[in-house]
C-alpha cells in the first residue's frame, strides 16, 4: 500500500489534496498511479501517523497489483486543494471546471481535404489523418477526465464471420465481419473559434465535433453521440523499456474509427466507425489550416460556448 504523509496538523485532506500530493512526489505524474489514486478515492495520513483503510487491489497493464487506501466516507475535497490541482493541470494545457464537468483545450486545425481517422491528436500524433492538433499532456487530460467522474466504456468488438463468405457472396454484399459498437460513458465534444469578417467584425463559430466530420459514403456528417471513454493503457515498446502511457507516447487522443487495442482516450461510435476510408473534414464549415481553436469536452450537452476557463487553472 502506498502511504503519503503531509506536513501540518490540518484535518484529513480531501481527494484534491491527495491527488496534488501524489503529483508532488513524482517528477512527471505517473498516470497509472495518478488515476488509481482518483478512482480508489485514496485516503491520506497526516501528522506522522499513516492511515490504513480498506484496501482496493487494482490490476493494470503494468503487470503488477497496486494497492491504494480508499477515501473515508464524507471526506470532502477543499477549495484550496482543487485550486492547486487545477493549477497543475493548467500547466499541462488542461483547463478543468470539475463542478461543470467541463474540460477546455487549445489547438488548431490540422487538415482540410485529406481523409481522417482521428478527431484530436497531440503534435507528434498521426497528423496526416487528424482534424485538430491540441497542445496538452495526455496524462493530465486523462486525469481531468477521471476527475469529472467518467467511467470506462467498452471498445468496439469486431468479429469475423465464420465461415467467411465466398468471393461470390462477398461481391454480392455479404458481410465479412460483425461489429458491436463501442458503448458506455463519455463526453460531448465541441469546437469553437473566431474569424474576422470582411467588415472587420469578429464572427464566432461553435459546433458539435460530429458536424465537422463528413461521411462521404453516406453523404452525411458523423452521428451525434457522446464519445466513449476508453482511457488508453500502458505499453512497453520492448522488454527492457519502461512502461509508458500509450496516448501520450503515440499522440493520438480521440478516434473516429475503431482501433483495438485502445491506445487512445476516446472513440466515436458511428454506425460506420469500422470503416477507416470514409471520413473527411467538413470543408463547408471549417476555417483554414492552422486556425486556432478551443476544444471543449463536456459531460453534458452544451447549447452555447461556455466562458473561457481561467488560464491560471482556477
Amino acid at each position: 500500500m502506498i502511504q503519503v504523509r503531509a506536513a501540518g496538523n490540518d484535518p484529513e485532506p480531501g481527494l484534491a489534496e491527495a491527488v496534488y500530493l501524489l503529483m508532488l512526489v513524482m517528477p512527471r505524474p505517473s498516470l497509472f498511479l495518478f488515476s488509481v489514486a482518483i478512482l480508489s478515492g485514496a485516503a491520506w495520513a497526516l501528522g506522522g501517523q499513516a492511515h490504513s483503510g480498506p484496501i482496493d487491489k487494482v490490476e493494470g497493464d503494468l503487470g503488477a497489483k497496486t494497492q491504494m487506501a480508499r477515501q473515508e466516507p464524507g471526506d470532502k475535497p477543499s477549495e484550496q486543494g482543487f485550486q492547486k490541482l487545477n493549477e497543475e493541470l493548467a500547466k499541462q494545457g488542461v483547463h478543468l471546471d470539475m463542478e461543470a464537468g467541463l474540460i477546455q483545450l487549445q489547438g488548431s486545425l490540422t487538415l482540410l481535404h485529406e481523409p481522417l481517422e482521428y478527431l484530436l491528436i497531440l503534435e507528434h500524433g498521426n497528423r496526416h489523418e487528424a482534424l485538430v492538433t491540441v497542445d496538452c499532456d495526455a496524462q493530465s487530460l486523462n486525469t481531468a477526465m477521471l476527475l469529472t467522474g467518467v467511467e470506462t466504456g467498452q471498445n468496439a468488438k469486431v468479429t469475423p464471420v465464420d465461415p467467411p463468405p465466398t468471393e461470390e457472396e462477398w461481391r454480392a454484399g455479404a458481410p465479412t465481419h460483425t461489429v458491436e459498437a463501442a458503448k458506455g460513458d463519455g463526453f460531448y465534444l465541441y469546437l469553437y473559434w473566431t474569424e474576422t469578417g470582411e467588415d472587420g467584425r469578429e464572427e464566432k463559430f461553435f459546433f458539435r465535433a460530429e458536424d465537422l466530420i463528413l461521411n462521404i459514403y453516406r453523404d452525411r456528417t458523423y452521428h451525434r453521440a457522446p464519445w466513449v471513454y476508453l482511457g488508453s493503457r500502458f505499453i512497453r515498446p520492448h522488454k527492457d523499456a519502461e512502461e509508458m502511457f500509450a496516448a501520450q507516447a503515440e499522440g493520438n487522443l480521440v478516434s473516429l474509427c475503431y482501433f483495438n487495442p485502445a491506445n487512445h482516450l476516446l472513440t466515436g461510435n458511428d454506425p460506420d466507425a469500422d470503416n477507416q476510408d470514409i471520413w473527411f473534414p467538413n470543408i463547408f464549415l471549417l476555417p483554414e489550416i492552422g486556425h486556432p481553436m478551443t476544444v471543449y469536452l463536456s459531460r453534458q450537452p452544451l447549447e452555447l460556448p461556455p466562458p473561457q476557463l481561467n488560464r491560471a487553472g482556477t
